[in-house]
């Protein structure tokens, strides 16, 4: 072995997808090429627990920490036990070929002869079997799918027998599950859903998106219908596969609807008000039957402090309001024009300076000088000449570009203003983070704090509304 690879490892890379998967397989597949090492030479890497279906290689640490190893050249040979261990993803896989050519490192698969092709230096047939590794992948993860669907690790409502592998009804689930069902097969309106998610969200102990789960899980009624029509021998239905599509093709869209308001009303959770008294910030809750939402306080210490969302909105964007109406424009035009009349009597003042001195070299030149020099271009003082002309325009030239500025800064002022009022009416929450402090919550007011700045008009203190703003 040469010096440079004396200092290169032989490296050994196993993965399992599960923990509760051993690499003992792997281990002994690679002991005969260990055992031709000295312990020196060899680097074990690990990775447990990492599912190259699930993960891309760069959110795999311990693939990164080999990738890092070949990229700085402390990599003679990978041994793994096939493809699969090192990626699963064809362009992956190609990619990581591509690396180890570059940097001379040798990939030997210490399963070859059962079945699995050497590494080549082939392109071509490291594409297809890269390729080929890759449809093997997406099966596995599909197979694996399927066989969670069909005998998941657990399923509400269910106990699972191991030695049979059957799903029977929980004796302690069983009468809630079946009422469940019942009520579903009754329900004619989102109001209803409502009531009967509100009453089973608290019987189960699950969120309403599980119950929603629940509610169009065909393994309630003892079928897979992810291809076709199968139906599930080991498990006991709950429901009719019947009454089943028949749930399904009536309340299929109330369905929908109701998960579609309930991720609407997550997503107004735009602003973070605080209680007044005890300073915490109020929970966001959502109250589904009567489709809204409100921020509380869940402390008993002080007066109970509770808003709903959308009085909130409607006093943050009154505020918004009467802080755009108070914003002094023409304020912030005067402080520009204000800087860039200091910018240019700075600089004038400057080209002043620049001027006298250079009638004092011009005065030395025709009043010092005699004879003619024919490297008069390398006199100190003319080159002093040079460098204060080139001052000279410099200042100018800023004074340019400050006056275009200004012009500029007018206008994006004037675009300022449009886009204020404009936010404050498409997207209010944006503007809240930007011009509010923070909102506190009373039980009879709301305090808003509003950052300062120097352009904005004064305000009234205390803003009361009435009519349709009241809240």
């Amino acid at each position: 072995m040469n010096t440079i690879n004396s200092q290169k490892k032989h490296v050994f890379f196993r993965r399992v997808s599960t923990a509760g998967q051993d690499i003992i397989t792997q281990e002994a597949a690679d002991l005969p090429f260990r055992e031709k090492l000295s312990d020196d030479e060899i680097l074990i890497i690990n990775e447990i627990a990492t599912s190259a279906n699930k993960k891309a290689i760069k959110e795999r640490p311990e693939m990164q920490r080999l990738i890092s190893l070949v990229k700085d050249n402390k990599v003679h040979s990978i041994y793994a036990f096939d493809r699969s261990r090192l990626f699963r993803d064809f362009y992956e896989g190609m990619e990581f070929n591509d690396l180890r050519a570059k940097h001379d490192v040798h990939v030997i698969y210490t399963s070859v002869g059962n079945g699995n092709m050497p590494a080549s230096d082939d392109v071509f047939v490291e594409g297809l079997l890269s390729m080929f590794s890759d449809i093997e992948g997406k099966n596995i993860a599909r197979r694996s799918r399927d066989a969670r669907l069909r005998f998941p690790a657990k399923k509400f409502g269910y106990q699972k027998q191991k030695e049979t592998k059957r799903f029977l009804h929980d004796s302690a689930k069983k009468e809630g599950v079946q009422q469940y069902f019942a009520a579903l097969k009754e329900i004619r309106s989102l109001d209803d859903l409502y009531k009967v998610t509100k009453e089973y969200r608290k019987k189960f102990k699950k969120t309403d998106e599980q119950l929603i789960s629940m509610a169009t899980d065909p393994f309630y009624a003892g079928y897979d219908l992810e291809q076709g029509t199968n139906k599930l021998q080991h498990v006991t239905p709950y429901i009719s596969i019947e009454e089943f599509l028949q749930m399904q093709r009536a309340n299929g869209e109330l369905f929908k609807a109701f998960l579609e308001r309930k991720k609407l009303l997550k997503s107004q959770n735009v602003y973070t008000p605080c209680c007044g008294y005890c300073q915490k910030p109020l929970i966001y809750k959502i109250e589904e039957y009567s489709d809204s939402a409100y921020y509380s306080c869940s402390s008993k210490l002080h007066p109970k402090v509770t808003v709903l969302f959308s009085d909130l909105s409607k006093i943050i964007r009154g505020a918004l309001s009467e802080i755009i109406q108070n914003f002094n424009s023409e304020k912030l035009i005067n402080h520009s024009v204000y800087c860039y009349r200091t910018i240019k009597k700075h600089l004038e003042a400057e080209m002043d300076s620049i001027n006298q001195n250079l009638n004092g070299i011009i005065e030395d030149i025709v009043l010092g000088s005699d004879d003619y020099s024919a490297d008069w271009k390398q006199d100190p003082i003319y080159k002093r000449k040079q460098l204060l002309n080139q001052e000279y325009y410099k200042c100018l030239e800023q004074i340019e570009e400050n006056q275009n500025a200004l012009q500029k800064n007018k206008s994006v002022i004037k675009m300022i203003e449009g886009a204020l009022i404009n936010q404050s009416n498409m997207n209010p929450s944006m503007l809240c983070d930007m011009i509010i402090n923070g909102i506190w919550i009373y039980g009879d007011n709301i305090q808003i704090d509003v950052f300062y700045f120097d352009y904005l008009q004064e305000m009234e203190k205390e803003i009361i509304f009435e009519g349709e703003d009241t809240a």
